[in-house]
């Protein structure tokens, strides 16, 4: 085996999670290295749908998307690079049974300094028209959300942390994980043993299995999503939605696009898969979701597949983030649940100052691993769509 420099910190991962620690890391003089399988934001960070809101569940969740938000829009000052963030605002619509939940959430917003306007159903037909609103008792209006480009935000962020002295290494796959007297020692597939004082693994849906060696029993579970890429009528420009829609009612989301194009996703548990085993979005699944996305809209009815892809999400028993120590040296950040890209800049930021023993915002405590073993689990979503978070 080749011998490597040891570093302060290592980092198993180049996702937005993993890069984001990097940067807060390394920022601080702290020497860091970020092992990662392919290429930064080559798994699922990439493939996500890039959505940017503050309207979580969790009063602590929504001033890390707010943080993350932030971030994002003044990604070039803060790093140099872009992040591709665009402000169109979110509309979240809400059944019969959401109402005291979808106003408090709205009260959560404006609690954290985060605009946010409660919409009743009567004066959603002039925000939606052509929509059948059939179903929908009332919605929230956050008109400081939007989308941002996952790829180009996560190659910013890694960019940034290696000027700040940071070494990235791609196409390092991490094979085994050993802990060894005052550190931690990481063999990738090439030989190689890379030694450090601190590690986090942020290794998205690989996490448990490279952490189970240690006698780690992280109890994440992984899914397969599908996002698809539809495509408007010309003549259906007037049908166009300009914002982010998130239809909770019917379990879905859409995100506009350049010209015509809009994406859409679920918001409810999908099928189980395996790490690394990334089946291609399937022709009739793609159907079925840009079926269910045009049901209240003619427009979006007669709007053209153009294509789309699936993804994996690394899922925790509660469907909020697991970040914390599982062993002296080794940290974890991991089973964001499908919801994790916008908190990532503000996220590493407490991760950083967590794995650096600095103080930490004791509300971080409540997203520990160990959570699962006492059953203090967390709140997410709402009713079945649980990836909001």
């Amino acid at each position: 085996m080749t011998a490597h420099r040891t570093y302060d910190v290592a980092i198993v991962g180049a996702g937005i999670h993993g890069v984001s620690a990097a940067y807060h890391l390394a920022r601080r003089g702290v020497s860091v290295a970020v092992l990662e399988r392919l290429t930064p934001a080559a798994g699922p960070t990439g493939r996500s749908g890039g959505i940017c809101r503050a309207y979580y569940t969790d009063p602590f969740l929504v001033e890390t998307a707010r943080d993350g938000i932030a971030f994002l829009a003044g990604f070039e000052e803060r790093t140099g690079g872009q992040s591709g963030f665009r402000r169109t605002g979110a509309l979240y619509l809400h059944g019969p049974g959401d109402v005291p939940a979808a106003r408090q959430a709205a009260a959560r917003l404006s609690q954290a300094g985060v605009r946010g306007e409660v919409v009743p159903a009567e004066a959603l037909p002039a925000r939606l028209p052509g929509f059948d609103l059939d179903g929908v008792a009332v919605a929230v209006w956050e008109p400081d959300a939007g989308y941002a480009d996952p790829f180009a935000a996560t190659l910013g962020l890694a960019e940034a942390a290696r000027r700040h002295g940071a070494t990235l290494l791609p196409g390092h796959r991490v094979t085994a994980i050993a802990e060894e007297p005052g550190q931690v020692a990481v063999t990738t597939a090439d030989g190689g043993v890379h030694r450090a004082g601190l590690l986090l693994v942020a290794a998205g849906p690989w996490t448990a299995g490279l952490l189970r060696p240690l006698g780690v029993d992280l109890p994440l579970t992984v899914e397969r999503h599908v996002v698809a890429v539809l495509e408007h009528d010309p003549a259906d420009t007037a049908g166009l939605v300009p914002h982010v829609l998130v239809d909770v009612a019917e379990g879905h989301y859409s995100t506009p696009q350049p010209r015509t194009q809009f994406l859409a996703g679920g918001v409810v548990p999908a099928a189980r898969a395996e790490p690394g085993q990334v089946r291609p979005a399937g022709e009739d699944e793609l159907a079925d979701l840009a079926r269910a996305v045009g049901r209240r809209s003619p427009a979006r009815r007669r709007a053209a597949l153009a294509g789309g892809w699936a993804s994996l999400y690394d899922v925790s028993p509660d469907w909020q983030p697991v970040t914390g120590r599982v062993a002296e040296r080794v940290f974890v950040d991991a089973g964001t649940s499908g919801h994790g890209f916008k908190l990532a800049p503000a996220w590493g930021e407490h991760v950083a100052r967590l794995i650096l023993g600095e103080a930490a915002d004791p509300r971080l405590a409540a997203f520990g691993p160990d959570r699962f073993a006492t059953g203090a689990t967390l709140a997410a979503g709402f009713g079945a769509a649980r990836i909001l978070g």
